[in-house]
C-alpha cells in the first residue's frame, strides 16, 4: 500500500546525490540515506524532485512507486517541500565554524588584495562621472568599527536612526513600502537590540523592534550576550565595551510559501539591504558600527525566543 503523502507537495534533494551501481545515497551531512533499485527509474524519478513538480505529477508520469518513493525520502529528510528548503539551505550554511579553516596573516593580505576579473573585456574602460550624491558621499566613508580604536558611547537618538533605517514598514498589502526593497512586500525580517545597560528611556534588556510602528517593546533580560558569539580576539574586545548589539532574523514561512527555495535568497538580500541602510545612517551619525555574523545559531535563536520557521542571519555591534 502506497503511505499517504500531499500531493502538491513540490519535492527537492536535501542533499547532494551520490550514484553507484546499487543505487544513489543521498548525504544529508551528518548520514547518507540509500536507495537501491534500478538507476535508470531512480534517475528519472529523483531528477523531476526539482522543487517545481509536484507529487502529483511524478506519479502520473512515473507511477505509483515515484509516490512511494517519495513518501519514504520525505520520512527519511532525504526530501524537503521546496516551500521547506530554507531548512536545509539555512543548516548546510551554518556547519562548521564562522571562520572557516585556519588562515595565515600573509594568505589572509592576498585574499584581501584579490578582487574578481572577468575574461579579458573589449574595447578600452569607460570611467564612471558620478553626478554629486549626499548619500553616496556617505557611502565612501563607510567603515566597520575595529578593536583598538577608542570607544564611541552611542545616544538613543543616535540608536534610534539606526533602528529605523534598519527596518520599518508603511502602509498595507502589495501598496506597503519600507526602508529597504522586500521581494514581494513580505518583509520577513525581524529586528532585535540587546541592551547591557540602560539608554535613554530604554531599560537594559532585549527588545524587539515593531516595524510598523518603529517602537521597541522590551522582552525580558539580556544575559551572557557575549556567549552568543563564536570566540574570535576582535570581536571579544568590542562586545566588552557593552554597547548596544542588534540582530537581524528572518521569518521564512511566508516568503517560501509564495518564492519557495528563493525565498531565503530574498531574505539574504534583504538583510544585507537593511543593514546598508543601517551603515549609511551611522556613518552620517559618527556612530561607529559593526556586523558579525559569526553568531552561534541556535543559542541566538533561542535568545531571541524565534519561532521555528524563523532563523537568526547577523548581529549588528552599534556604538564603539
Amino acid at each position: 500500500m502506497v503511505p499517504a503523502v500531499d500531493e502538491e507537495l513540490r519535492p527537492l534533494l536535501a542533499g547532494p546525490a551520490r550514484w553507484d551501481d546499487d543505487g544513489v545515497a543521498i548525504d544529508l551531512g551528518d548520514r547518507d540515506v540509500r536507495v537501491g533499485g534500478d538507476a535508470a527509474t531512480l534517475r528519472a524519478i529523483l531528477g523531476g524532485c526539482d522543487g517545481r513538480t509536484s507529487i502529483a505529477a511524478l506519479a502520473a508520469r512515473h507511477g505509483d512507486e515515484a509516490r512511494a518513493l517519495c513518501a519514504d525520502l520525505l520520512g527519511q529528510g532525504a526530501l524537503v517541500d521546496a516551500g521547506d528548503a530554507w531548512r536545509t539551505l539555512h543548516r548546510q550554511s551554518s556547519v562548521g565554524t564562522a571562520l572557516g579553516r585556519p588562515v595565515t596573516a600573509d594568505e589572509l593580505a592576498g585574499l584581501q588584495r584579490g578582487t574578481f576579473a572577468p575574461a579579458p573585456p573589449v574595447g578600452a574602460p569607460v570611467a564612471l562621472a558620478p553626478a554629486p550624491s549626499v548619500v553616496g558621499a556617505v557611502a565612501q566613508r563607510r567603515r566597520s568599527t575595529l578593536p583598538g580604536r577608542p570607544g564611541a558611547p552611542v545616544s538613543f537618538g543616535a540608536l534610534s536612526a539606526v533602528l529605523a533605517a534598519t527596518y520599518g514598514i508603511d502602509g498595507e498589502g502589495p501598496q506597503r513600502s519600507g526602508t529597504v526593497p522586500s521581494g514581494g512586500a513580505l518583509y520577513p525580517l525581524v529586528v532585535h537590540v540587546a541592551l547591557r545597560a540602560a539608554l535613554g528611556p530604554l531599560e537594559a534588556g532585549l527588545h524587539w523592534q515593531d516595524p510598523r510602528a518603529r517602537a521597541l517593546h522590551r522582552l525580558g533580560d539580556a544575559h551572557d550576550v557575549e556567549a552568543l558569539f563564536v570566540p574570535e580576539p576582535s570581536c571579544a574586545e568590542l562586545l566588552r565595551r557593552g554597547q548596544p548589539v542588534a540582530f537581524l532574523s528572518a521569518d521564512l514561512a511566508r516568503p517560501a510559501r509564495k518564492y519557495g527555495p528563493r525565498g531565503y535568497r530574498y531574505a539574504l538580500i534583504e538583510a544585507g539591504a537593511a543593514l546598508q541602510g543601517a551603515s549609511l545612517v551611522a556613518q552620517e551619525l559618527d556612530v561607529p558600527i559593526r556586523a558579525i555574523g559569526g553568531i552561534d545559531d541556535g543559542a541566538v535563536h533561542r535568545f531571541l525566543r524565534l519561532p521555528d520557521t524563523a532563523v537568526p542571519l547577523l548581529a549588528l555591534l552599534v556604538g564603539g
